[in-house]
């Protein structure tokens, strides 16, 4: 059975490029345009891993990692941070958990492999 990727990306160019990319990998994908849309999706399937825009309306991923970590069934998943913003917020980095920041843009050749490391 292929892994599930939860992506929560504004970027609807950003969300195609990721989605198609592992989509040929053979990983299922999940689509969250936000993290209030993200923590819908969560509510309904449990993803092998999320990958997290940080800077998005509605509810922005600092937000979203908050409310992720805060719930016991979601402590777990891994969380690969794929943002512009160079530094992880305050609030995300107390929390512990984040896989790994990769700062746009980036290699899709080095977030395969980030994703393969964290999915062993």
């Amino acid at each position: 059975m292929s892994k599930k990727i939860l992506i929560i990306e504004d970027d609807s160019d950003f969300q195609d490029i990721y989605s198609l990319y592992l989509q040929g990998e053979s990983y299922q994908v999940l689509t969250a345009n936000n993290g209030k849309e993200g923590l819908a999706v969560l509510e309904k399937e449990t993803p092998d891993l999320i990958i997290l825009d940080l800077i998005m309306p509605v509810m922005d991923g600092e937000e979203f990692y908050v409310r992720l970590r805060a719930n016991k069934k979601w402590q777990k998943i891994p969380v690969i941070i794929a943002s512009v913003n160079e530094k992880i917020p305050l609030r995300v980095e107390e929390l512990g958990g984040v896989a790994f920041h990769l700062k746009k843009p980036f290699e899709t050749d080095l977030l395969l492999q980030k994703i393969r490391d964290n999915l062993k």
